[in-house]
């Protein structure tokens, strides 16, 4: 004999199921977000295929801060969150380089200092030279 399913399994599957709507949802949402500016609604990725339909290529703009870039050949399986994850990491890895550029930058101007530091003659003074200081200690009575 089937088992009847309690109303309990059949609700939690319908909360189940909006749950994993609304994921989606705020996932596509998500894809409009520029990494570069961060601007939530300024993204557009377009996915456009050849006549003859062996070459697919994307494009991605923000349309406020004009950030550009263009994939010429991408995989038959890339879809916008494919193509949105590769910018995701040609921005982050650009930020990176941009750091080390500018940590090597420091790194060589403290260098730099440190050398001008090293090279600097300090004159001795003699005993002619010394400046007299007259030290006036008071007692506190008990």
């Amino acid at each position: 004999m089937a088992k009847r399913r309690s109303k309990w399994r059949r609700t939690w599957q319908v909360v189940k199921k909006m749950m994993q709507e609304a994921r989606k949802v705020k996932a596509y949402e998500s894809l409009k977000q520029c990494p570069v500016c961060g601007n939530p609604h300024s993204l557009t990725i377009s996915i456009k295929t050849d006549k003859t339909g062996e070459k697919r290529s994307a494009e991605v703009i923000c349309n406020v801060c004009g950030f550009e870039h263009r994939f010429n050949e991408i995989p038959s399986i890339a879809d916008e969150f494919w193509i949105y994850s590769k910018v995701l990491d040609i921005v982050h890895s650009e930020t990176v380089e941009e750091k080390k550029e500018e940590t090597t930058a420091e790194t060589v101007s403290s260098e730099a200092s440190v050398q001008d530091v090293e090279n600097i003659e300090v004159e001795p003074h003699g005993e002619e030279s010394e400046i007299p200081i007259d030290i006036d200690i008071e007692e506190e009575p008990q």
